[in-house]
């Protein structure tokens, strides 16, 4: 569209305002539903252009009244234009010399070192339909804008899936999604940036530990945050109630009760206290789907060989053995299919299970679950299985699994996070907004859209404890998800 200088000032104020009502006579509360491609009232094809529009005070909105969101409000974000964000780290600012020159010299020329990386955008979509009924009489809750409402769910649950995307997405499993913060900081360095604590508790001292670590020479890093997941906070809480200052109760008694444990939780750094943040999404360890998602372009159901165990070396010990059975379930960007079961396997300190999944055709990559420990063959529960991985399916070809017990199920992970854009930034392109669909039946579809990536800029400040467990003190708590 072209504008002319002082074009405005040729029509009536009065004139232009009915224009723009005129405009907007198809939006409802700022959702704006462009013409269809159907026959006018005269006969006539309406071909108008579909309209994408911005919606991101709907997505700051549903963010900050969504509580389990922790990561995508704090994590800072940075406008761009292309699709390739291309960006420079300083990773020494230079040799470590001697200060010192003679009288009269000019010393040794020093040139920090700089590294160019680039990260890709990668396109973030939610898929939703309302009816032309349903958008006519409300249908859809008290709100009388089917498509307003529609639209604040949708926006929750791809923030969900942001959120755990942030998290825990691997392009090397998923080649349309991005690496996410813990795969970035784990493969760094050759993991010289995690801990494994194998199925134990965290406990604040090791946390302190932590911090002092990443602080010291050479990481030079400040953790401004610890992200558990909400039972690991409970832990933590616990362990203020038990092994903190016997009046710690007093401070926080109100007029009508007494409260139980410790308001806000922080560890002291060497700089500083870090607030311990519950983030519900940083727990990965989910139970099987049920059945399949049962939408149009979903896999089809995997086929695997039975699981041997053998070898040497692997992370299960003497504790570990017994019986396990794993469940498999096929993903791809339309849907996944249902569990699919192996046979059961018996396996010993040391060893390592294998298995091999038959290509369908139509996978793009496999979720793993494993079973509790059995003591025989028939006592291995399926229900049990928690995801322990993720594997790309080899096209064409059989996909091999291996599992050494590298991640223990019914674990999380702790993640310190330096809220710093020289640090961590969500590189976005474009607002988050709604873009209609084409109507080709009595619906209305429209697609919500985030483009973006998060980058960890420097691993080194930031840190991940892998396999964190909780003590459960009693067997009334049901973690099943």
């Amino acid at each position: 569209m072209y504008s002319f200088p002082e074009a405005n000032a040729l029509v009536n104020v009065a004139d232009l305002a009915e224009l723009n009502s005129a405009l907007r006579k198809s939006a409802d509360i700022g959702y704006q539903t462009p013409a269809g491609t159907g026959l006018n009232a005269d006969g006539r094809g309406s071909l108008s252009p579909l309209v994408p529009q911005s919606i991101e005070n709907t997505l700051s909105s549903a963010t900050y009244t969504m509580k389990e969101l922790s990561l995508w409000p704090s994590i800072p974000k940075l406008q761009v234009s292309n699709t390739l964000h291309e960006y420079a780290v300083i990773n020494d600012h230079g040799l470590d010399l001697e200060p010192f020159i003679a009288e009269g010299s000019g010393g040794i020329t020093n040139r920090s070192e700089y590294e160019r990386r680039s990260v890709r955008v990668k396109y973030l979509a939610e898929r939703r339909e309302v009816t032309d009924v349903a958008g006519l009489v409300g249908l859809i809750g008290g709100n009388a804008n089917a498509i307003a409402m529609e639209t604040e769910r949708g926006t929750l649950r791809l923030m969900q899936k942001l959120e755990r995307s942030l998290w825990h997405a691997r392009e090397a499993v998923n080649p349309l999604a991005f690496d996410g913060i813990i795969e970035q900081i784990e493969s760094h360095n050759s993991g010289a940036n995690t801990f494994d604590l194998r199925g134990k508790s965290p406990t604040p001292r090791l946390l302190q530990e932590v911090l002092s670590e990443i602080q010291s020479a050479p990481r030079f890093g400040r953790p401004d945050c610890i992200y558990v997941e909400p039972r690991i906070h409970a832990e933590l809480i616990k362990f203020a109630v038990q092994w903190g200052r016997h009046d710690q109760f007093s401070a926080l008694r109100q007029a009508d009760g007494l409260t139980y444990g410790v308001q806000d939780l922080n560890i002291m750094s060497p700089y500083g206290p870090v607030p311990v943040k519950s983030a519900p999404f940083l727990f990965n360890a989910y139970n099987a789907p049920s059945s399949a998602s049962g939408t149009t372009g979903a896999p089809a159901n995997p086929a695997m060989s039975a699981p041997a165990s053998a070898g040497t070396g692997s992370k299960f010990v003497a504790d570990d053995d017994g019986w396990y059975g794993y469940r498999v379930v096929a993903v791809n960007n339309e849907g996944f299919s249902a569990p699919v079961n192996t046979s059961a396997v018996e396996v010993s300190a040391g060893e390592t299970v294998t298995f091999n999944i038959t290509d369908q055709g139509d996978a793009v990559f496999y979720k793993i679950y494993r079973t509790e420990k059995a003591s025989t063959e028939l006592a291995v529960d399926f229900a049990t299985a928690r995801l322990i991985d993720e594997v790309r399916n080899v096209s064409g070809a059989v996909t091999p699994v291996s599992d050494a017990n590298a991640v223990i199920p019914n674990t999380s992970k702790i993640v310190f996070v330096q809220h710093d854009p020289s640090v961590l930034e969500f590189v976005r392109l474009l607002d988050f907004f709604r873009r209609p669909l084409a109507e080709v039946n009595t619906s209305k579809p429209f697609l919500l859209m985030l483009f973006g990536s998060p980058i960890v800029k420097v691993p080194n400040k930031m840190f991940v404890l892998q396999n964190a467990g909780v003590t459960e003190t009693s067997g009334m708590i049901d973690t099943t998800v």
